[in-house]
């Protein structure tokens, strides 16, 4: 029988040291998952796999081995990369996403198979155990010790720093694409996917997720089927209020994810 969450006993702070003795502070409930009491806006299904692959930039195939596991050339079974979670079957949630992303920057690396990228994922959720570790506040403040080499496993060179003794970081396209999330609670709830400068935000508890302008509520793909409606920029920008330059970024990005 579980305990009751208003119990002191229950809620504890947790001390633990990871295999390279950096300190983490962390809460246990008790064995209830943080998530699993928090709001849904964040876990709950709204992704295709191929909405997903747009917006991370990779192919719908590998969104798809990620969460489902796949069979190498030489009949070897590849476990998936993330567990399907709440959301399940072919749909996955904006949490989700956001691991897909990160998951995604540390392939563009050079030399960053995808065992590295596991090793890096099962460190990550062994030191700040949470279901979204990906998604966490602190993945850029343990990053170092995060994709550290695990007893027995080999990371690829490509993502240490070649001193001594060895330093560990997180490579820069993983923490330029960290630096574009905005976090509450702890997690991810806002993704700037060209950067904080530009108010191009990807938000669940807005347009169902969609890429949207900050503030306005006004979608990409709306900008978008406007011009090719035939509106010129100068058009679209006043009919939206919003100035031309972010109607041509808007427009910039949305062919870009669009491709």
């Amino acid at each position: 029988m579980r305990p009751r969450l208003g119990n002191s006993p229950v809620l504890r702070e947790v001390l633990y040291y990871d295999n390279i003795s950096a300190l983490v502070m962390g809460v246990n409930l008790g064995g209830y998952n943080i998530m699993n009491i928090a709001e849904k806006w964040r876990t709950q299904p709204m992704y295709s796999f191929g909405e997903a692959a747009r917006l991370a930039d990779v192919s719908i195939t590998t969104v798809r081995n990620w969460f489902c596991g796949y069979t190498t050339r030489g009949d070897v079974d590849m476990p998936p990369l993330f567990h399907a979670g709440p959301a399940g079957g072919s749909m996955i949630s904006y949490l989700q996403l956001i691991e897909t992303v990160v998951a995604a920057r540390f392939r563009m690396v050079d030399n960053v198979h995808y065992r590295d990228v596991c090793a890096a994922y099962r460190n990550a959720k062994k030191i700040l155990r949470v279901d979204y570790p990906f998604a966490h506040i602190k993945m850029e403040s343990l990053g170092g010790h995060i994709i550290a080499r695990l007893e027995g496993e080999e990371v690829g060179e490509s993502l240490q720093y070649l001193d001594s003794p060895p330093q560990w970081a997180l490579p820069g396209l993983v923490l330029e694409t960290i630096h574009q999330f905005q976090y509450e609670g702890d997690f991810a709830a806002k993704w700037f996917p060209l950067g904080k400068e530009y108010p191009i935000v990807i938000d669940p508890r807005i347009g169902s997720g969609i890429p949207t302008i900050e503030g306005r509520g006004i979608s990409v793909s709306t900008i978008i089927k406007r011009r090719r409606a035939g509106l010129d920029i100068d058009f679209i920008a006043q009919d939206l209020e919003l100035e031309s330059d972010l109607v041509e970024t808007a427009l910039h990005y949305g062919d870009g994810i669009a491709a």
